[in-house]
This record gives structure tokens, C-alpha cells and sequence, in this order.
């Protein structure tokens, strides 16, 4: 089973390490990285090879970031956590507004990671591509 590598940005510590701990948990995701501020995350979006980002866009110093992002890297799936208390799910295209539980969250995860013919029911089941 192919894991969907998910890179962290923008959150205070301890909630990435909460955030770490939920996608560890599942067996078809990973963490392949972490980061604190908008200038890291582009490096390491350029250092590692991540299917998705969760970035906290409340605490997002720089204005268009993930538009910034999706631009260089279009195949990038991004989950924003909004000051408004909703996730906002995106990817070129497509965008979503979840409510932030975890249980949303990778869902969002794994339905963004997921090929046009993948089907609803492996989402609901857990499964990824």
C-alpha cells in the first residue's frame, strides 16, 4: 500500500505533534516532515516529496501561500486549517470546507490524494490509492 506523505507547516508545536500523532496512527499515511513558518515550508516542499501539506492558514505570515504553493506544485494536495475553525480542503480545482476533526481531516486527506477514478466507498473504508 502506497502511504500518503503528508508535510506539517505553520503549526505551534505541540498541536503539530498532536496532528503527528493522529496521521501516524494510520497505516496508509506518514509524516515526512515538519516545519514552523511559510519560509521553511517552501524549502522543504522543494527538499521532500509530499503528497499533501496541512498548513494553519490563521498563522500564515505570507499572503497567497498555497496558491503560491499549488502554482509550483500542482499535483500538491493542501489542507488549511482556517481561523474560522473550518478546514479548508484544496487542490487545483477542487476546494472543500470540513469541519476540523481529525476524523475530517484525513478523510480530506485521503480523498485529495486519490486518483479521479478512485471511489467514495474506499474513502469511507479507509483506504488510499
Amino acid at each position: 500500500m502506497k502511504k500518503i506523505k503528508i508535510l506539517l507547516a505553520n503549526r505551534p508545536r505541540m498541536l503539530r505533534e498532536v496532528v503527528r500523532e493522529i496521521i501516524e496512527a494510520q497505516p496508509d499515511m506518514e509524516v515526512v516532515g515538519e516545519v514552523p513558518d511559510p519560509v521553511e515550508l517552501l524549502v522543504a516542499v522543494k527538499d521532500t516529496v509530499a503528497d499533501a501539506v496541512i498548513l494553519d492558514l490563521e498563522d500564515s505570515e505570507e499572503p497567497g501561500l498555497a496558491s503560491h504553493l499549488l502554482a509550483g506544485y500542482p499535483n500538491l494536495t493542501i489542507v488549511g486549517l482556517a481561523p474560522n475553525g473550518k478546514t479548508a480542503f484544496v487542490r487545483p480545482g477542487r476546494r472543500e470546507i470540513v469541519d476540523p476533526t481529525g476524523a475530517n481531516i484525513l478523510s480530506a486527506l485521503r480523498q485529495a490524494s486519490m486518483s479521479p477514478c478512485s471511489s467514495e466507498e474506499q474513502v469511507k473504508k479507509g483506504e488510499s490509492p
